[in-house]
């Protein structure tokens, strides 16, 4: 997958906007900016294997919590 459409995705199932996407990546937007333009344009940055591995990393907490929260709901609508 390309770097701009795992950030795409990231902030769509995230449910960010780029700023606050950027700001859960403690980045500047502008650089979020940058990772997210077409490899052909000049002013694109590529992404650290740290920044990538950050990502897969927050997406796999916000999998986790929303498991565990429905996981709660369903033990209080049991008790």
């Amino acid at each position: 997958m390309k770097q701009q459409e795992f950030l795409r995705h990231a902030m769509g199932e995230l449910g960010l906007t780029r700023e606050a996407f950027a700001a859960r990546l403690g980045s500047a937007k502008r650089t979020l900016d940058k990772w997210l333009l077409p490899e052909t344009s000049n002013d694109y940055r590529e992404m650290d294997e740290t920044i990538w591995n950050l990502v897969r990393e927050i997406l796999a907490h916000e999998k986790l919590k929303a498991k565990h929260e429905k996981l709660q709901q369903k033990n209080a609508k049991s008790t």
